[in-house]
């Protein structure tokens, strides 16, 4: 009975953060007002004059109550940075001109293109079919739709069937299991976890400030968040075939077969509880370093949309706290379990086998999105 409430209860939120996440769209940073527009422009600019002229004209021939509101972005830099961050826009299109902001969307640039799409969403109050991608399998979809959040769910839960850290965790319950005392297990499963997370969220963290560093410098950051994306998607269908004919396996299973001897023989001699969580620590240290390049496309894809997109220093550490949370995830299940039956279970592998398929897809159709997008639109 313990086992199965545990189940629902994970079940209930899993449902209920997916629908939640899956609903709360990039939109949700922008104004939502379709009777007004910010227009940031500059001097000598004749793309801005013509963009302003063409708002003047539309609102007088479709007698429209749109404000159009005039910004200088050289005498706007914070404003623009605000509007920037609202909307996501992406780094390597910030500073450029005009760039125009209506509703829930955002243009860079004015030409005949962007002036028909501007044009059909003021009138029929939504996007332009012109900008859907119509992709095979999947159909007609609106990039300027997806979700930021959406994606740290599937990012955060396809990196979290992670075979190492979850095979180690095994272990020290395993380990643990030999003092039938649930105090014990709490303190040395919850060490290994905690030391997880910690470790590995600072190895996310430090990828996204590497990418912030280089992003000026990077001639097209969507160019590599694709080829990272393609990457990923490729990965995780080798993972997909190769789980699927022997089943999850780790590949630092040498180094873990090593190590485990070790920390067998400080449990087995029932140490004190200092130098066993002293132990348990340097063993999620070093499985979680050792194995992080094993899946390293996931966590460093996710670094590179996040500074890609514009989102702020501080949403983007909740954003990895999130991600950090879903990653472990089913080791806090499995650790629960444990706790509370003193016995442990693990997830069904072939969940993990077909989870990476359909996780592998969401990577490729994101890489296709921005090495080709542009030229699909």
């Amino acid at each position: 009975m313990r086992i199965s409430k545990i189940m629902k209860i994970v079940k209930k939120f899993l449902a209920g953060l997916a629908f939640a996440l899956l609903f709360w769209s990039n939109g949700v940073f922008a104004d939502g007002k379709i009777n007004e527009l910010h227009i940031f422009t500059a001097p000598g600019c004749p793309h801005c004059v013509h963009a302003k002229t063409f708002f003047e004209e539309f609102k007088q021939e479709n007698k429209l109550d749109l404000t159009v509101n005039n910004h200088d972005i050289g005498q706007n830099t914070a404003l623009a940075e605000e509007f920037y961050q609202r909307y996501g826009v992406p780094l390597s299109q910030r500073g450029l001109v005009p760039a125009i902001f209506i509703g829930d969307r955002y243009f860079i640039g004015f030409g005949a293109q962007t002036e028909q799409e501007i044009a059909d969403y003021l009138l029929d109050g939504k996007e332009n079919n012109g900008n859907l991608l119509d992709l095979p399998i999947f159909g007609k979809i609106d990039p300027k739709d997806f979700s930021l959040p959406a994606l740290v769910v599937v990012l955060g839960i396809a990196d979290g069937f992670n075979v190492c850290s979850l095979g180690a965790l095994i272990v020290i319950l395993g380990m643990a299991m030999i003092f039938r005392s649930r105090q014990k297990i709490i303190l040395l499963g919850g060490t290994f976890i905690l030391v997880t997370a910690i470790i590995y969220g600072l190895l996310v963290f430090a990828w996204h400030q590497i990418f912030s560093l280089i992003a000026p410098y990077v001639r097209s950051m969507e160019m590599l968040i694709g080829a990272l994306a393609l990457a990923g998607g490729i990965y995780l269908l080798k993972e997909f075939q190769k789980t699927r004919q022997s089943g999850p396996v780790c590949q630092s299973n040498n180094f873990m077969s090593r190590l485990t001897p070790k920390i067998q023989k400080i449990f087995q001699k029932k140490s004190g509880m200092p130098i066993m969580l002293g132990a348990v620590a340097l063993f999620a240290v070093a499985v979680t370093i050792i194995e992080f390049p094993c899946s390293a496309f996931l966590p460093v894809l996710f670094a590179g949309i996040l500074v890609e997109t514009g989102t702020p220093l501080s949403l983007s550490i909740i954003y990895i706290g999130i991600y950090m949370f879903l990653y472990l995830l089913d080791e806090f299940v499995i650790f629960a379990v444990a706790v509370a039956t003193l016995k442990i279970k693990i997830v069904s592998p072939r969940f993990i086998i077909f989870f990476n398929l359909a996780a592998a897809l969401v990577f490729i159709l994101l890489g296709v999105y921005y090495l080709f997008g542009h030229a699909l639109m």
